[in-house]
């Protein structure tokens, strides 16, 4: 900050106002926050008669450090809890959260940025008791709409106008939906409590997307002044530097549906009508019509990514000839190149920025059998290696649990090696034009000539329809009548009748370890042996009457087998520098569960909280999932200590809103889940290298089936 600036500042902190509660209509009585009630520490201080509570102290003495403050009452503090602007008219910024509702789990809080510049890592880590098992959709939810927002959210910066600067804030909201748009009355909400925990001087609200923009033109009333309505900035960076990429063109209604159908990826450049809240997908460069802010999501990604971001007025319009085309894309200190680009210096730009690559298990081809998951063996690590090349890290994974824990909880299964998916795609053809005309060809063939094309490997767009049109076919073509008949008589060796519902689950060599989670990218599905040899395809289903068509088990096989070669799936795996030559499927076969009580998700420790040996709880009531479950829908979230094999503590963090007390699971029922949980993290052994400065947590899933009886369905490493 220059002695212009400095000397600017001090006359606005000597001169300015300093609201106090008549000023504001801040009322001075206390917020309840988690454990500790601030109605039992909050107090009033010297400072504009400002609430001062102890949350942030309380973190400090929990991390060691500062996270944040309560009341920004000197230029000191201001510069403790802002960094320097990176934008021409920020001099400064920082971040804060403010309650949003009488109940919320905080008080007003300002961010410490220099060590926390995301307020989902503020809030996780500063907080773990309050926010253990918070997503990123979660935080999304609490933030950004109006009938999930616990906090408003945003930037309160030092501006720079001409010669004179000014303190602002923001409140965010979700650009992409207009039902989401801050009110008068949300943005005076923000600005009461902001403005009483902040007598450096007035605040004046920034409208950050052109529906603010938009909506705060017409706030004639507004009790706080507001800036930034128009603007002639035709061009800003976040991050500069040179990208390789596809360019796609997107509005931010187009970008939600994109995102939805993985239509991009680490090989595009996004050009698009408006800066979204967040793109957690990595792509290679982003362009926005609407200016960021420094600390955005989008810009701080950017940055730790290496990839170039930034601003440019009308983008739509500037780079409308450009899109579907793969070009070298520069944002520059002062502007922006594009120009078309040679598909070997994109290939050479992309492997310079991808992670180090994952290595996975040529596949096994010599196991043959369907054994039942106590007959695997997986007494030595060599044991489980093998296993894993022949059925699958997921099945693999749970032979290895089943044969180490109380048979009360397991379920009977077997696997399917992978032998019968090569056999599948080796065999099964279909029409398909290879380079010299439509002709009949093998899977196999197909998968191999396509990633010996350059196309494919460097065109999202074509990669995308192609892998949607091959997986259409992989599910529609037949399965060796053999291999099925096999599979059908394993069904019923197993579950004793051909009419219960078997579950085909994926199991491939390309997930659940410790250098690719995987999660997500594969489909499981259910299939019924009587449906399959019935002779007819008339509904209902044999298996389950409330099924209203038949579901056999060809067609639930061959979707799990063509899952392998979803888009995401193609593009996460491509990213990790897989060999995708080396990609099979396995099966893993469960019976499935009917009208069970509880979904369940149990890390054997906190994963977001390092160094805390907690357990975190994530439960959800009947069949509704607990994993990428519907907007606004959260399990019960709970955090259980346990010390010498027996639980000491149950810290019911928050509730389900699915039922009506948020209690989804009993004490008891707690207490079972976590006694296995630790006896499950002493005896499964650990096969690979942990990274210096990490440690394994055990991510579970289980099950309260109809009969209350509690079983554990999947298992896999998480690194923290």
């Amino acid at each position: 900050m220059n002695d212009t600036v400095l000397l600017l500042v001090g006359l606005l902190v000597a001169c300015g106002p300093k609201p106090g509660p008549d000023e504001t209509g801040v009322e001075t009585s206390e917020t309840e926050h988690s454990e500790t009630e601030p109605s039992e520490t909050a107090s009033e201080t010297e400072t504009g008669g400002a609430p001062d509570y102890v949350a942030c102290s309380e973190a400090e003495a929990r991390l060691g450090y500062a996270a944040c403050v309560h009341v920004v009452a000197d230029e000191p503090t201001f510069e403790l809890v802002t960094v320097p602007g990176t934008v021409f008219d920020q001099l400064r910024v920082g971040k804060y959260l403010v309650p949003a509702v009488a109940d919320a789990r905080l008080p007003p809080v300002f961010l410490i940025t220099s060590v926390f510049d995301l307020h989902y890592d503020f809030l996780v880590t500063a907080f773990p008791d309050e926010f253990a098992g918070l997503t990123t959709d979660g935080y999304g939810d609490l933030v950004l709409y109006p009938d999930t927002r616990e906090f408003f959210a945003g930037t309160l910066s030092l501006y720079l106008d001409g010669s004179e600067v000014f303190y602002g804030f923001t409140v965010w909201d979700d650009p992409s939906d207009d039902t989401s748009t801050v009110t008068l009355d949300d943005v005076t909400a923000a600005w009461e409590t902001l403005q009483g925990q902040f007598p450096l001087g007035p605040l004046v609200f920034m409208p950050n997307s052109g529906a603010q923009i938009e909506a705060a033109s017409g706030w004639t009333d507004a009790p706080f002044p507001i800036g930034g309505l128009e603007s002639d900035v035709e061009y800003e960076a976040y991050n500069v530097g040179e990208a390789y990429g596809t360019l796609r063109l997107y509005t931010l209604s187009d970008l939600e549906d994109a995102t939805s159908d993985a239509a991009y990826g680490y090989q595009d450049i996004l050009i698009l009508e408006e800066a979204p809240v967040d793109l957690e997908r990595v792509v290679s460069g982003i362009v926005t019509g609407t200016r960021q802010g420094a600390l955005s999501h989008l810009a701080v990604r950017s940055a730790s990514r290496g990839t170039p971001n930034c601003y440019v007025q009308d983008p739509l319009g500037a780079l409308d000839a450009w899109d579907g085309m793969l070009v070298r894309f520069e944002c520059g200190e002062t502007g922006w190149t594009v120009e078309a680009a040679d598909p070997d210096d994109a290939i050479a730009w992309w492997d310079s920025i991808r992670p180090d690559p994952v290595d996975i298990c040529p596949p096994d081809l010599t196991q043959t059998a369907y054994p039942g998951l106590l007959e695997v063996p997986t007494a030595t690590a060599l044991d489980r290696d093998v296993a894993t090349c022949q059925f699958g890290a997921k099945g693999t994974n749970l032979a290895t649990l089943y044969q180490r824990i109380d048979p009360d909880l397991t379920v009977d299964g077997f696997l399917i090696p992978f032998v019968e998916y090569v056999q599948f795609v080796e065999t099964a053809t279909w029409t398909v034009d290879l380079g010299g005309g439509p002709a009949e060809h093998t899977f196999a063939e197909t998968i191999a000539a396509w990633h010996a094309d350059e196309l494919f490997l460097t065109d999202p767009t074509v990669r995308r329809d192609r892998l949607d049109d091959l997986m259409d076919a992989m599910e529609d073509a037949p399965v060796d009548p053999a291999t099925l008949r096999r599979i059908s008589d394993r069904v019923v060796e197993v579950y004793g009748a051909d009419t219960v519902m078997a579950r085909f689950r994926s199991s491939s060599n390309a997930e659940d370890s410790l250098g690719f989670s995987g999660a997500g990218l594969y489909t499981s599905e259910s299939g019924c042996v009587a449906d399959e040899y019935d002779g007819d395809e008339d509904g209902p289903s044999r298996c389950d009457p409330d099924k209203p068509e038949e579901e056999g088990i060809r067609r639930a096989i061959t979707q799990v087998w063509a899952s392998v070669w979803g888009m995401a799936a193609w593009e996460e795996r491509d990213w990790y520098g897989m060999d995708q030559s080396k990609v099979v499927m396995g099966i893993l076969v469960n019976p499935r569960a009917n009208d069970e009580q509880a979904n369940i998700v149990a890390f054997s420790a906190n994963p977001g909280s390092p160094g805390d040996p907690r357990q975190l709880v994530n439960a959800q009531e009947g069949e509704l999932a607990v994993v990428e479950a519907e907007s606004g829908v959260v399990p019960e979230t709970i955090l259980v200590t346990v010390s010498g094999g027996v639980v000491t503590e149950i810290l019911r963090v928050s509730g389900s809103s699915e039922v009506p007390d948020g209690e989804v699971l009993t004490d008891l029922e707690v207490t079972e889940l976590s006694i296995a949980l630790e006896e499950i993290a002493a005896v499964y052994p650990q096969d690979e290298a942990v990274p210096k400065g990490h440690e394994v947590v055990w991510d579970t899933e289980w099950k309260i089936l109809e009969d209350g009886r509690l079983s554990i369905k999947q298992i896999r490493p998480f690194l923290r």
